[in-house]
């Protein structure tokens, strides 16, 4: 059963994963998901039906507008294969549950919260507040008190940040964590931000020592990096948590 779970997340994560790029193109620029249909970018021609089947026809078209021959970006393709590759390995891993359900949604919701932070410095409340609203419902109707839990102390950890850092983490982040510990629960929520942290602490060093513009004056989303933590600790925090314990026995000669 999981492995028929598994192919149908796959094919409907490349669908998802291309509603996912008309969210990411339009919701920054304030318009309509609905409408008008997809079209290029470039010349505002409507998209046919054969040239919206994920993956491949970016393929078959090599990457240009049918009419116009404008190069259509690579981040079509890539959310698409992203998205069903996460909703495939969900599938596999956690089959007809609950889990699939919460963590398919999260998923769908950081893919976005990704790509807009990406191109416009910005997450919308609509992705994160929305996800959020479905995430606390599920959690309420199955009594999943460590998932409250979880949102509740994600979103009070960044907001404490966000106010000692006066403005330093955005208020997107904040309300992304919030759907975070809502699908995660309390530790795997906490682990996922301990590896976001991390990850964004490297590549600011890193920013700070090679780059020469730069500098402090560069900002980093953080959106990105609390989309890994998350992923990370929906496969993995079961294995990180007791690699913490057994380092933590072995240190203490026990």
């Amino acid at each position: 059963m999981n492995t028929v779970i598994g192919l149908v997340g796959t094919l409907l994560g490349a669908v998802f994963g291309s509603f996912a790029n008309v969210c990411i193109y339009r919701l920054p620029r304030n318009e309509s998901i609905a409408w008008p249909p997809s079209h290029c970018p470039h010349c505002g021609q409507r998209i046919l039906p054969w040239q919206l089947v994920p993956i491949l026809s970016w393929l078959i078209l090599k990457g240009r507008c049918a009419k116009c021959n404008q190069a259509i970006s690579w981040q079509y393709p890539l959310v698409e294969m992203v998205t069903a590759l996460l909703f495939g390995l969900i599938g596999f891993r956690w089959g007809y549950s609950l889990e699939t359900l919460r963590y398919i949604i999260l998923i769908w919701a950081l893919v976005i919260a990704v790509g807009t932070d990406f191109s416009h410095r910005i997450i919308p409340d609509s992705i994160s507040l929305g996800a959020s609203a479905v995430l606390a419902l599920l959690a309420l109707v199955s009594l999943d008190w460590a998932a409250i839990l979880g949102g509740v102390l994600l979103f009070v950890i960044l907001f404490l940040i966000a106010i000692a850092s006066r403005g330093g983490m955005g208020g997107g982040d904040i309300k992304l964590a919030l759907a975070i510990g809502l699908a995660l629960g309390w530790q795997s929520g906490l682990i996922a931000l301990l590896v976001s942290f991390f990850g964004g602490g490297l590549i600011s060093v890193g920013i700070l020592l090679f780059s020469r513009k730069g500098g402090r004056k560069t900002e980093v989303p953080f959106g990105p990096f609390l989309a890994v933590g998350a992923v990370v600790a929906m496969f993995w925090s079961t294995e990180i948590i007791q690699l913490y314990w057994d380092f933590t026995l072995l240190l203490w000669g026990w």
